[in-house]
């Protein structure tokens, strides 16, 4: 399934025992739907208070489902802030988190105070920055391997390499930017162009894998880059060093939204086939958003 998720009263995406989650609440409605106790696997975690515009999870059923009757049952019985978006059959070897290639998260911030606002960007017009400085440390991004200066410690992660083949910053107009589907073709204004009369700026990541914490923990700590706290120079020594921060910030979760998911066997809305299986020549699939055909050789 396809979803997305407004995260401001979850506990993140991971079910938890004393804490509301997304994952929680959707199994719940799905269980009510089915009559029956369903667990589901996501394509990752977020923390809490994290927005999802691009999520994707799967469960397992033995029952065949109207996709499209499924997904609007399953919108009437969820709440306000969760969205099911399309609802598909897949190879039963699919895994919606390890078979996902990349993730993009999206930082988004604003200068003008703003009370409608106030839960979807973060407002940073108190501090004069210097946005010079945080692309020179942002570019130094992609070049590093180990993320250990940059996330909160976890013991669910047995190493803290990532792929990041995304990182920068860019010029939003306007708050509908903000609410927009993720597109990585579709640019906006430089960070050069920057001025007063200008919404805010949105920095896009684009990883193999994510760590704890790691996108707030590089907003922020570019964001003290910026502000003049640390040089550019401390900055990307203290990163390629794995080396702990002699300030350390965390941004707020609330600018914070997971973008965008991709599969090699989901393109341009369609399912295509599965990553891995030894019996994927044996199968015959023809699976599209909203409606799902698999039949067997």
């Amino acid at each position: 399934m396809r979803l997305s998720y407004f995260g401001m009263r979850y506990s993140g995406w991971q079910v938890q025992e004393h804490d509301t989650t997304v994952q929680e609440t959707i199994n719940n409605a799905i269980a009510k739907l089915l009559n029956r106790h369903t667990t589901s696997v996501g394509c990752g975690r977020t923390d809490t208070g994290v927005h999802a515009k691009d999520f994707y999870m799967h469960f397992d059923t033995e029952r065949v489902l109207d996709t499209e009757d499924f997904k609007f049952r399953l919108n009437c019985v969820l709440p306000d802030d969760i969205a099911i978006h399309e609802v598909f059959a897949v190879h039963e070897k699919a895994h919606t988190r390890f078979d996902a290639t990349a993730r993009t998260y999206e930082y988004f911030i604003h200068f003008h105070k703003n009370p409608f606002l106030e839960k979807l960007s973060v407002y940073q017009g108190f501090y004069r920055i210097d946005w010079q400085k945080v692309e020179e440390a942002t570019r130094a991004l992609t070049q590093v391997k180990d993320f250990t200066s940059l996330c909160l410690k976890s013991e669910d992660f047995k190493t803290n390499l990532c792929d990041v083949s995304v990182a920068k910053w860019d010029v939003l107009p306007a708050l509908e930017c903000v609410l927009s589907n993720f597109d990585k073709s579709k640019k906006y204004n430089e960070l050069i162009s920057l001025n007063e009369s200008d919404f805010g700026v949105r920095f896009t990541i684009t990883s193999n894998r994510f760590l704890r914490g790691m996108v707030r923990r590089i907003v922020g700590s570019l964001l003290v880059v910026g502000k003049g706290k640390i040089s550019v120079e401390q900055f990307i020594d203290t990163v390629v060093n794995q080396q702990k921060f002699r300030i350390i910030i965390t941004s707020p979760a609330k600018g914070l939204y997971l973008s965008k998911i991709e599969y090699p066997y989901i393109k341009n809305g369609v399912y295509e086939r599965p990553l891995s299986s030894a019996n994927a020549a044996k199968q015959v699939e023809a699976v599209s958003f909203g409606k799902s055909k698999i039949a067997e050789e």
